[in-house]
């Protein structure tokens, strides 16, 4: 499925660089894989091990989905969590779906319901910005989930 942006690519790099820099460090996560290719890197998804989580889940893998645009001013991106096993979403979005949340927002999906709250961020470059999102996850929603 292809999402609207502001511009710029996808890069290779960068999600090499979020790959070592973070995800690779997070123990719940068990793999990393380029999407669709290591060459042809358009996303990340990071895949969680369910036996790792401190909530209850069930026996398939939740996933961390990555899509991010290095731009000039404002990099474009989506950061999605994602659990098959109850229908719970949740994303870390930049992009230019809810101006009115400002520049970032976070939003979430359980039981059918969504939510959209607006999301600022301390630091601005990917690799500080994608440990917030993860901080984010672990302690302020998942345990919601649990």
């Amino acid at each position: 499925m292809g999402v609207p942006h502001l511009g710029g690519d996808p890069n290779a790099n960068l999600y090499y660089q979020l790959k070592r820099d973070v995800l690779d460090r997070v123990p719940e996560i068990s793999r990393v894989e380029f999407l669709p290719d290591r060459a042809k890197a358009e996303q990340l998804e990071a895949t969680f091990d369910p036996n790792r989580l401190d909530i209850e889940t069930g026996p398939e893998s939740p996933t961390l989905t990555i899509t991010w645009y290095r731009q000039t001013r404002d990099d474009w991106f989506r950061v999605n969590y994602s659990d098959p096993n109850t229908g719970f979403h949740a994303g870390w979005h930049q992009d230019e779906d809810h101006p009115d949340l400002g520049p970032a927002h976070f939003q979430y999906t359980d039981e059918g319901e969504t939510d959209y709250q607006p999301f600022s961020f301390e630091h601005d470059t990917p690799s500080l910005r994608l440990w917030e999102i993860i901080d984010h996850l672990f302690s302020d929603v998942l345990p919601l989930q649990g």
